[in-house]
């Protein structure tokens, strides 16, 4: 991911950039990745829009890499 898709996803979430340490999202069901149910829960202000520009493989999950690209890009900030 790019350093300007990641503040282009960081404006339009509007979630604000910054340095934020990765929160703990737990995999429920155990299928390797995350739905946006499972980020909902350490991640409240995470829209269904930003959801689809975290997965930018557009497979319907947030895995581990786009997980990580998204925090480090000040992205997602736990609540």
């Amino acid at each position: 991911m790019t350093k300007r898709m990641n503040l282009t996803i960081a404006a339009l979430l509007g979630l604000g950039l910054g340095t934020a340490a990765m929160a703990a999202v737990e995999d429920t069901d155990g299928d390797g990745v995350y739905s946006m149910e499972e980020l909902l829960v350490v991640y409240p202000g995470l829209t269904e829009e930003g959801f689809g520009l975290i997965d930018t493989n557009g497979d319907g999950a947030v895995d581990e890499n786009e997980l990580t690209a998204a925090v480090d890009a000040g992205v997602l900030v736990a609540s």
